[in-house]
């Protein structure tokens, strides 16, 4: 379910940025018309034109960066929710063996750090790290190993950093994986480097931008890919994207009437004045 769940939300990811170009045609032709209507206006100076223009280019551009945040944030949401998905797939259904087992396993992975440290050569280093990983048994276990082997394979390579025992631990790494991972794995990492790739791309096309370049000027195209970086220059200007709050409970009516209300609020709010005025303390 969740491998499903992964693709759709990278279906719905690609689909929101191919609108972005009809999206932004209907925001830009919006733009145009008001503009020429602005040219068009023979009541105004060219000066006045050329001011009442800017101030539309300015007021628009802000709005377009808003869209394009809105939308980008969206996009990342949707790529996140596919990573975490994909995550779960790889990640399920590991049984875990007992305590006293994990315990042990704990104990002597202790140990193995430490003589990985310690070891002379980088090839009885590596020996030690195979062996070790050999004798262990559990699914589990092997994701614990693949957890740490960046701190693993570090101590090794400080020893020993040819290309051909990169490679080799490189190969373990993977066969470790491999090991822990369930069978849909290679299909739920393959939507990572989707999701991955996706998010580095370029949101909007270079001709959005152009277009933009052209109606709105540089000071907003330029941030149409990069909306968090002008918002933190103009952080007046963010747009709010968290979800609204949950309208506050209404207390029960007890059938007392609004001057009734205020009354007990006032005895309360005195009765609260005169035990701070005391201490705290009642007679």
């Amino acid at each position: 379910m969740s491998k499903q769940k992964a693709k759709e939300s990278i279906l719905k990811a690609h689909d929101l940025k191919r609108e972005n170009t009809g999206v932004y045609r209907q925001f830009n032709e919006k733009v145009r018309d008001e503009i020429k209507s602005i040219k068009d206006n023979t009541d105004l100076s060219d000066e006045g034109r050329a001011k009442r223009i800017a101030q539309v280019q300015k007021a628009r551009g802000k709005e377009l960066l808003q869209l394009a945040y809105k939308r980008h944030r969206e996009y990342k949401a949707l790529l996140a929710d596919a990573r975490k998905n994909a995550e779960a797939v790889i990640y399920s259904d590991i049984p875990k063996p007992d305590q006293t087992k994990i315990d042990r396993f704990d104990e002597a992975f202790r140990k193995l750090k430490t003589e990985l440290m310690l070891a002379r050569d980088g090839k009885s280093a590596a020996q030690k790290l195979t062996q070790f990983i050999e004798g262990v048994d559990e699914r589990y276990l092997h994701h614990k190993i693949s957890e740490s082997f960046g701190e693993l394979s570090s101590s090794v390579l400080a020893l020993d950093d040819s290309q051909a025992m990169r490679v080799a631990l490189s190969q373990q790494y993977d066969s470790l994986n491999a090991s822990y991972e369930s069978p849909d794995a290679e299909a739920a990492r393959s939507s990572i480097e989707v999701a991955n790739d996706m998010e580095n791309s370029q949101f909007f096309l270079d001709a959005v931008v152009g277009a933009a370049r052209d109606t709105l000027g540089t000071q907003y195209s330029s941030f149409l890919n990069n909306t968090e970086s002008y918002f933190t220059r103009h952080e007046d200007e963010r747009p709010v994207t968290e979800k609204p709050q949950e309208p506050k409970k209404k207390a029960p009516d007890l059938g007392f009437s609004e001057e009734q209300i205020a009354l007990i609020e006032r005895k309360v709010h005195e009765a609260r004045e005169a035990k701070e005025a005391t201490g705290g303390v009642s007679e």
